[in-house]
């Protein structure tokens, strides 16, 4: 039953339900009522902790990142970060064509003790990637945003945070992604304070970071904080240069321009992994799924990332031609729902025609999803959407997935729309 309609009522979220308390009714009475509404309650999506899980374990990493000139050494995934950072997916494409241009006698060959017949080694050696650029902690946070669209925010205010997270913004600028570029300005902006702004500034006319010093400046030539500032022993230190343009700043503040140019927030983790499957990470596939004996490339890392199945596989049970079989248990999916299920994979996609959930319904148990959100998905589908168009194919579904409740409530609606169906 409905609340009638209401002033001044009082409203809570606990949990996954909304309690409404109260309210003025008709004619100025005030009631006493209740009232319980219940929240759609679904498991919640795991895409960026799983790739996280895959950045912070480097399980099945494939290339190394040789940075800076202490040439550290940190590994990744070709498929994640292709996927994700244009710039890198070009110095991943510059090392291969190296790597191919290698004499033949180079590559990883045993000789079988046995009748001296050769034997290629399985385990190729990971693909090593020159970044002049970067160093190894900055280069961390960046790879870190790759795999999760976020970045672990150290300390606020900290000076050696602040300026870990300048590199990085810095990094940004280069790799060109506007989005990790926005996180890092909201982290550093946030972080300036009476303490650090010196610093910041300096490090920022240092870099060329023209928007951060900007900020720096404005934040110093403030009437609160400009007194405190120049007396910091900090300020003695700055370059002339610097000092120069603060005192100017504060005679003379620019005159503030608005652009209508929109902010470039660049692409997200699902927008990018979407664009992977449909085409873009083509030439980096590495495993071929077979279905019905079709056969559809893909990636190990993102399978072994998002299913312990594959996880499992890949780890122990490696397919000595690179070739794996794909059913649900004993039922073999079809092409529409087995499309279905790799956007599911790649990029958490739950929206699918309502026959491919009859065929998936199972498939968190059977490949290990990493929760059953998929599952919910699948049975809110087929509750909602059987209809005349579509309980033939949802009839045949259940028919060979022997979802028993499913092909009888079909059947009760073909019964009951006989000439239409």
């Amino acid at each position: 039953q409905l609340p009638s309609g209401r002033l001044f009522h009082a409203a809570a979220v606990i949990s996954d339900a909304m309690y409404i308390f109260g309210g003025t009714v008709d004619n100025n009475i005030r009631s006493g009522e209740m009232y319980r509404f219940q929240f759609s309650c679904y498991p919640k999506c795991t895409l960026h902790e799983d790739y996280g899980r895959l950045w912070e374990n480097r399980q099945f990493s494939d290339l190394e990142f040789v940075l800076g000139e202490k040439e550290e050494r940190v590994r990744g995934h070709t498929a994640i970060v292709t996927a994700r950072c244009k710039w890198l997916k070009k110095k991943i494409m510059q090392a291969r064509e190296r790597v191919k241009q290698v004499s033949v006698l180079e590559n990883t060959c045993q000789k079988d003790g046995i009748g001296g017949n050769v034997k290629l080694c399985r385990l190729q050696p990971l693909l090593e990637v020159p970044i002049r650029e970067a160093e190894a902690q900055p280069f961390e946070v960046l790879m870190q945003f790759l795999y999760t669209d976020k970045i672990k925010y150290p300390r606020k205010g900290h000076v050696q945070d602040v300026l870990l997270i300048m590199d990085v913004y810095k990094l940004a600028l280069n790799f060109k992604l506007s989005r990790l570029e926005q996180l890092c300005l909201q982290y550093i902006e946030a972080s300036v304070d009476l303490q650090n702004v010196l610093i910041v500034c300096e490090n920022a006319n240092k870099l060329q970071l023209d928007q951060l010093k900007e900020h720096c400046l404005n934040f110093v030539v403030k009437e609160s904080h400009f007194n405190q500032v120049i007396m910091m022993k900090e300020f003695e230190h700055l370059s002339s240069s610097l000092i120069v343009e603060i005192v100017r700043r504060k005679q003379q503040p620019p005159v503030r321009t608005h652009s209508d140019q929109p902010l470039d927030i660049g692409t997200s983790l699902i927008q990018d992994m979407k664009a992977y499957l449909e085409g873009a990470g083509t030439e980096f596939c590495d495993i071929i799924l077979l279905l019905d004996g079709h056969p559809r490339p893909a990636h190990k890392a993102i399978l072994a990332a998002r299913s312990s199945y594959f996880e499992a596989m890949f780890r122990s049970f490696m397919p000595e031609d690179g070739q794996v079989n794909i059913s649900i248990g004993e039922m073999v999916p079809s092409k529409q729902a087995f499309e279905s299920m790799l956007r599911y994979i790649y990029y958490g996609e739950v929206n699918m025609p309502p026959e491919d959930s009859l065929y998936l319904f199972a498939a968190p148990y059977y490949y290990g999803f990493y929760n059953n959100r998929l599952q919910a998905y699948c049975k809110q589908n087929l509750e909602m959407n059987v209809t005349v168009e579509n309980v033939l194919q949802i009839l045949e579904a259940a028919d060979k997935t022997q979802a028993l409740d499913m092909k009888r409530h079909c059947l009760h609606i073909i019964v009951h729309q006989f000439t239409k169906v």
